[in-house]
């Protein structure tokens, strides 16, 4: 036969002491540690205030149709050639015009391109070197909102006279970006004054772009060489979605912080509590203990 519950007796068990005692002590203490030692443990981690944080973007990377070219061939002559009308005037007796064809893809069909493929096709057949400056123009919108133009240096030693240079295009940041500002100080020409030849010189642009605390990088993965009639080029820039780094908001930061607290509020309000219990149970500081039983 079932049995029924009809009727239940509880205990209520209190501990009592008077105010100015050391089992009062003990009492604000554990209160105290319970409160305070979750933001000791959290700051000493350098976790809870959060100063630093990162999210993914794909960002809008349009080729500006800027570039310089310098090839040497097996003669140790230099070839130029550039998209400045006016530096290639200045390096007339140099100057190699290639051909160049530009192809972007967007296979995600959301606006943005994926991949860059730029080829440079030069009547030259003796080459053993070729670097190239390529300038874009890079934005991210989503939470961060930076424009700049940026170049991408890609310098590449010649086994055959047909070159494929496949990578990635990376973010290089010195610093964090501050969200939903603007960042424009970097959206200016890389060539400093179109008149004067030494703007055109490729080390002085890498030597201002390398002061910036925002730029690009090419993570090349491959470089493959096949014969060729003519010297050929062709850079295969993959534009993945970047990794961003920024200086989160107060209420932001407040969050995580908040978050991390009461992980270690729990985990302290346990611990105290277990020993709150054995000291008073145990009668190890002198209190009255009184029972109250309850009915229901």
């Amino acid at each position: 036969m079932a049995l029924t519950t009809v009727y239940k007796k509880t205990s209520e068990t209190k501990y009592m002491t008077p105010t100015c005692s050391i089992a009062m002590l003990f009492h604000i203490l554990s209160i105290v540690t319970i409160i305070v030692v979750p933001a000791i443990v959290g700051f000493y981690t350098r976790n809870l205030w959060v100063s630093e944080m990162t999210y993914y973007e794909q960002p809008d990377v349009q080729f500006k149709y800027k570039l310089i070219a310098q090839l040497r061939n097996t003669k140790k002559e230099s070839k130029v050639w550039s998209t400045y009308s006016y530096y290639n005037t200045l390096v007339q007796d140099m100057l190699s015009v290639p051909s160049i064809s530009v192809d972007d893809q967007d296979t995600d069909r959301d606006g943005l391109t994926d991949q860059l493929n730029i080829t440079l096709q030069f009547t030259e057949s003796d080459i053993e070197s070729c670097q190239a400056l390529l300038v874009f123009q890079y934005q991210l919108s989503d939470l961060c909102d930076l424009v700049m133009e940026t170049p991408l240096y890609i310098h590449s030693t010649v086994g055959e006279q047909r070159v494929v240079v496949l990578g990635d295009l990376s973010l290089q940041q010195r610093q964090t970006l501050q969200p939903h500002s603007p960042h424009t100080v970097y959206n200016s020409s890389l060539v400093q004054d179109p008149t004067l030849l030494q703007s055109y010189e490729v080390a002085d642009i890498l030597a201002s772009v390398s002061k910036r605390s925002l730029s690009t990088k090419l993570e090349e993965l491959y470089s493959v060489s096949s014969p060729g009639e003519h010297f050929t080029v062709s850079y295969v820039i993959n534009i993945p979605p970047q990794s961003v780094r920024y200086e989160p908001g107060f209420w932001e930061a407040v969050k995580y912080a908040w978050i991390q607290y009461i992980t270690l509020l729990v985990i302290a309000r346990y611990v105290v509590c277990a020993v709150r219990t054995f000291v008073f149970q145990n009668m190890i500081l002198t209190t009255l203990r009184q029972d109250k039983a309850k009915s229901a």
